[in-house]
């Protein structure tokens, strides 16, 4: 009895001893489970932070380049339209020739289409980028955060050891070992490779490592996962697969935003090397700068390609044709042309020929260029690319044009992790054992290529086409109907061999002339007001000191000049006219400034002995609220006489009973911000359109006005400036029955003609000797020229002078 209680008491005390040993391992491992639990959680929100970076960085790249993309979009569109607006040709000096101004336009305009598309295509993408990561960074990728329920499972109580297997309450240490783990923690992962040892049957690491069974029933209900897929070696986190899948959606806009600043800086560099040039040659008008400025704008050109394009080695339609390097160039040829066409060299077909074939090299050179423009921008499907560290990367189911891979920099989410990097999200769902790995992992959504921006762009690039086509044919036209003729050609100045000049007039909105207003005008900017004022005293200055001198040549002068003829005439006493208008070689009608006039009637002028008899005498009815007339010119449709308000009337027909009804026509004549100092019109024969010769205070020169179907609109189309010997005096306009030919009149008794479309006018009788005063003068056949004169002494009647036309 005495050794069975020993040997009961002995039990007890190692149960006892087995008991306290195991409940104080069993306490420690539950601390120690919490921890752990808790400390893989923090593992775990770590990388979901540091994933939510990944997003944000992915994105900032793209966005950020759409930033800098917009800012350069903001300046180049500040560039483009000082070429168009601000710069454009013809304002600041003569237009140049129309083969130049072509290939210009046809640069110019389509530069700003591709950086509108550009800038468009950027701001998409960056919304894009924008709102998809955000879809992610609220949606997909969160920081894991343990739920309440997990919490409390994670817990241990101390007295959940009573409910522990006896085998684990009991056990003796060092006698009875532990049960052998099922699965080691430390067991490598099944890879898949042929005779690869499964996991379950993998020797433990440790050869002898055992562990209680509460850590056992620990790994199954903490470490058990949600049913995800085994993590493989190299598999892809889950938010780079989702995250790759939408990034496709603004990557092409990225790409085709980045192509069109190309496209444009393509464009605007030949724009700007012709503009350039056109400057210098019609403005400055020298030859040498023009080439250096030509030169250095075609390098910086085909430097851009060449840093922007990869040479493809699979041959196109036109990638077999160097255009890269060619099109760069093709300013140097216009420059080339520019300098014959505007050289002293003796206009002949020779000449015109070549500047015509140096024109056609540049055109079908563009033309080319905008087919391959097109050529290079298309998408293509690409075999995947190995990831190098510092360079872009995109896989190959985006489709992108190869041309521009080294230009877009684009960076797409990487499809395996680097070697010795895990994911931990990854294998917190993943379930231990292969019962999870038949679950399929999270993969980015099937789409196919994303082509909507392609198709933007494409229809960018077939306008360009479009665009030369069109050109190419108005130049097959001009050169087959002559350039510029299906415009109005009058005023023009013809220039060698391609162009004729069009004379634009500076007026301004107010109706104003000779202003730099942003509409244009023909005075310098330089020329202060201040600097015109001291040179105009310092003239006045100078004439008062020459007066006498200029008398005494006259007079010397005046000795010599052939005898003027005059025609006898009995004026009655109340007409004393100031205006001479004639419709034929036989009469003559003589105005006064308030509507009264008389038609004469010559004779013997071929013999040189004329002879005037006034025929009839008439008064203008319905034009006493016009003012003053300040001329008349007389034609087929009637007698047109001018106010000094810009009025004009119409007398139809002939005057009957002595009255000759007129009426107002057309809208008044612009009055130049000044006041009309002298004007005539005339309704020219067959259009039935109304012209008009004008010249205004304190100007020199004539300009002609053209008026529309209706007469309400005067548009500018001419202008001639007064040689300097017939400057600062007053002048009287008179059309010829035609209206092709101006004579002008001043008060010396000498007389002009300027034939419409002729670059000055010529003088048709000499200045005469002082002692007259001299009012007006026309053309009245037999080359002679009509004068009508006072004497100098008051009340006397007005004379009737013919001089022969020189």
């Amino acid at each position: 009895m005495l050794s069975a209680s020993g040997a009961t008491a002995a039990a007890s005390a190692a149960a006892a001893g087995a008991f306290g040993y195991n409940r104080a391992n069993y306490m420690f491992d539950s601390g120690l489970r919490f921890g752990r639990y808790m400390a893989g959680f923090g593992y775990v929100q770590g990388q979901a932070a540091q994933y939510r970076e990944d997003i944000r960085d992915l994105t900032a790249l793209a966005t950020g380049k759409q930033d800098t993309y917009h800012t350069l979009g903001v300046i180049f569109f500040v560039l483009n339209f000082q070429l168009i607006m601000a710069g454009r040709l013809g304002v600041h000096g003569p237009s140049p020739p129309g083969w130049l101004l072509g290939i210009y336009w046809t640069n110019v305009v389509p530069a700003l289409m591709f950086l509108v598309t550009a800038v468009w295509l950027t701001m998409h993408a960056s919304a894009r980028a924008t709102a998809g990561s955000v879809h992610m960074l609220t949606r997909t990728v969160r920081i894991p955060i343990p739920t309440p329920k997990q919490l409390d499972k994670a817990r241990k109580t101390g007295n959940s050891y009573e409910k522990q297997r006896m085998t684990d309450i009991f056990r003796v240490p060092f006698v009875v070992p532990a049960p052998k783990e099922t699965i080691p923690e430390d067991a490598p992962a099944d890879d898949g490779k042929k005779g690869a040892t499964p996991a379950k049957h993998a020797k433990p690491s440790g050869g002898s490592r055992r562990m209680p069974k509460w850590f056992q029933d620990e790994q199954k209900e903490l470490h058990a996962g949600k049913g995800g897929p085994a993590p493989l070696k190299g598999s892809t986190p889950e938010h780079f697969e989702l995250y790759r899948g939408l990034q496709q959606e603004w990557a092409v806009h990225d790409c085709y935003a980045r192509i069109g600043l190309l496209y444009w800086m393509s464009n605007w560099l030949t724009s700007i090397s012709l503009m350039s040039q056109c400057h210098v040659f019609t403005e400055l008008r020298m030859i040498w700068p023009a080439w250096t400025v030509t030169a250095t704008f075609c390098t910086a050109h085909w430097c851009v390609l060449k840093c922007d394009l990869v040479e493809e080695s699979h041959s196109r339609l036109l990638a077999s044709i160097p255009l890269e390097n060619i099109l760069p160039f093709t300013p140097m040829v216009c420059v080339l042309g520019m300098s014959l066409d505007y050289s002293t060299i003796s206009p002949n077909d020779g000449w015109i020929a070549l500047i015509y074939i140096l024109s056609w090299v540049c055109y079908i050179t563009h033309f080319a260029w905008a087919l391959r423009l097109y050529e290079l921008a298309m998408p293509h499907p690409q075999a995947e690319q190995p990831e190098i560290p510092g360079q872009f990367w995109y896989p190959a189911e985006w489709w992108l044009p190869r041309a521009f891979a080294n230009s877009i920099y684009i960076v797409a989410a990487p499809k395996q992790l680097e070697p010795g990097q895990s994911c931990l999200q990854m294998e917190m769902k993943a379930a231990k054992g292969s019962k999870g790995s038949t679950m399929p992992q999270k993969k980015q959504r099937e789409t196919g290529p994303m082509l909507f921006p392609w198709r933007i762009f494409r229809g960018a690039l077939i306008t360009n086409i479009a665009l030369w086509s069109l050109i190419i044919f108005g130049r097959v036209f001009e050169q087959v109907h002559g350039e510029r003729q299906i415009l109005k050609q009058e005023g023009r100045v013809m220039r060698w061999p391609s162009h004729m000049q069009p004379w634009m007039t500076p007026w301004t909105r107010q109706g104003s002339r000779n202003e730099w207003a942003h509409t244009g005008g023909a005075d310098r900017r330089l020329s202060a007001v201040r600097r015109g004022e001291k040179v105009t005293a310092m003239a006045e200055r100078l004439a008062a000191t020459l007066e006498d001198l200029a008398d005494a040549l006259n007079v010397h002068s005046a000795s010599k000049l052939p005898a003027q003829l005059r025609a006898e005439v009995a004026w009655p006493s109340e007409l004393k006219p100031a205006l001479l208008a004639s419709k034929s070689e036989e009469f003559v009608a003589a105005l006064t400034r308030e509507g009264r006039g008389a038609f004469l009637n010559l004779a013997q002028l071929a013999e040189k002995k004329p002879s005037a008899t006034i025929h009839s005498k008439f008064a203008l009815e319905g034009i006493n609220e016009l003012g003053e007339l300040l001329g008349a010119s007389w034609g087929t449709s009637g007698l047109l006489v001018t106010s000094t308000g810009g009025h004009i009337a119409e007398c139809a027909g002939q005057p009957v009973n002595g009255v000759w009804a007129c009426k107002q026509v057309a809208a008044p004549l612009p009055n130049g911000g000044s006041s009309i100092k002298a004007a005539t019109a005339v309704r020219i024969p067959g259009t039935g359109l109304l012209r008009a010769a004008v010249t205004f205070a304190d100007e020199d020169g004539v300009v002609l006005l053209d008026a529309d179907l209706d007469g309400k609109t005067w548009t500018p189309s001419g202008e001639v400036q007064l040689p300097q010997i017939a400057q600062g005096i007053d002048h009287h306009f008179s059309f010829s029955a035609a209206g092709d030919e101006l004579m002008i009149s001043s008060r010396n008794g000498g007389a002009m003609k300027w034939n419409v479309g002729e670059t000055e006018p010529s003088m048709v009788a000499a200045p005469q000797a002082s002692g007259k005063v001299w009012h007006a003068a026309c053309n009245c056949g037999h080359g002679l020229v009509a004068h009508l004169a006072s004497p100098s002494t008051a009340g006397s009647m007005p004379e009737l002078l013919l001089s022969t036309r020189n």
